[in-house]
């Protein structure tokens, strides 16, 4: 019997860190892992880094949430089983993706109960996303659609994870995770970071108890699911980089700071924004979950090379030839700060099409 990990969470909450982290953590303990990432189009940073991580084998599910492509997730859980036979699957949904008891959890269990043994769900949170959207949804009259989307998505956790707490005093962390469990009673909260590992071992036992009873399906808003989703303008791109000798890690911090200043001026919701460069025996990654904020970075070298590869995903409150006209914007500053040359850009930009899952139990 597989181990079934659901991982859910808002965009830039650190899905993808807690996802790599505890796979490592459950292989030093004898476990054979493998990852199953999620996203609404193709090109995602966090298979890249799954890969590069060189944990167990990489299912992906892309044009659309494992709600609404939940065959296409039945059919990668089988391939691996088949061809890895993994005791643990980790997998990670869509970072707008909500109503995942009802659409995914319910029907793995009630379909795929002889081959899946589904942990709890786990909602990963982001301390400066829940404090904003904490305060949205507290405010006196209608509730914006991203911040009814967010609250659902914790709504409907068995257990809720307070990540990045290596970034917040202990006073802070006792704070937000009393506020978590005042707001939602029904799941178990703690607090951890994936980025020291500290607290991960605790999430891990976690994921071996059974789900708490008594926690029944609740009505989703789709038309608000859907409208709440729509604000984001999706885009997953590629292109390659030369020049004569230039650090990935200033072309990656001058784009992001560049994106960062515009998104502030814009006003706009950061939903995320990855940027991944590869070049010859080296690798750079960095994010940015917030306008106006700092990049962080997860992979950083400052070698000089010549040509690279890029990969950007991006997650923003604007309308698509908004976010196009920024992401040229910050390319040219990236290449103006290192004498540097973009190719030609792949991808599109969307928003994404209306909800529609294959199951509801």
């Amino acid at each position: 019997m597989i181990r079934f990990i659901p991982l859910g969470g808002f965009l830039g909450a650190g899905k993808t860190t807690t996802m790599l982290a505890t796979a490592k953590l459950l292989e030093r303990r004898g476990e054979r892992v493998s990852l199953v990432t999620n996203d609404q189009g193709a090109d995602l940073v966090d298979t890249q880094l799954a890969r590069a991580a060189g944990i167990g084998d990489i299912g992906e599910v892309t044009g659309g949430c494992f709600c609404c492509r939940f065959d296409d997730l039945a059919t990668v859980v089988t391939r691996l089983a088949e061809q890895v036979n993994p005791t643990v699957i980790i997998a990670e949904a869509v970072g707008s993706c909500t109503d995942l008891q009802s659409t995914v959890v319910r029907p793995l269990r009630q379909l795929h109960g002889d081959q899946l043994d589904t942990a709890p769900l786990t909602v990963t949170v982001d301390p400066v996303r829940y404090s904003a959207m904490r305060a949205l949804t507290s405010r006196t009259g209608t509730e914006p659609d991203l911040a009814y989307l967010y609250r659902h998505q914790l709504a409907e956790a068995d257990i809720v994870g307070l990540n990045k707490t290596d970034l917040l005093t202990p006073a802070a962390v006792t704070s937000l995770t009393a506020d978590l469990a005042a707001d939602f009673p029904h799941a178990q909260v703690l607090s951890y970071s994936a980025a020291t590992g500290s607290g991960l071992s605790d999430l891990v036992a976690l994921w071996a108890t059974a789900s708490p009873a008594g926690h029944t399906p609740f009505a989703i808003d789709y038309d608000r699911y859907a409208a709440a989703e729509a604000e984001l303008a999706w885009t997953n791109q590629t292109c390659t980089i030369t020049g004569p000798g230039f650090s990935l890690s200033t072309w990656a911090q001058a784009l992001l700071d560049r994106f960062s200043a515009d998104t502030a001026s814009a006003q706009a919701i950061v939903g995320h924004i990855k940027i991944r460069l590869t070049a010859a025996g080296t690798a750079v990654k960095a994010s940015l979950t917030d306008a106006g904020a700092a990049p962080s970075f997860d992979q950083h070298d400052d070698h000089p090379v010549t040509h690279a590869n890029a990969t950007l995903n991006a997650r923003v409150g604007l309308p698509p030839d908004h976010l196009d006209a920024l992401i040229s914007a910050a390319v040219e500053a990236a290449d103006t700060a290192c004498r540097t040359r973009s190719g030609p850009r792949t991808g599109d930009i969307f928003q994404p099409a209306y909800p529609t899952p294959i199951h509801h139990l």
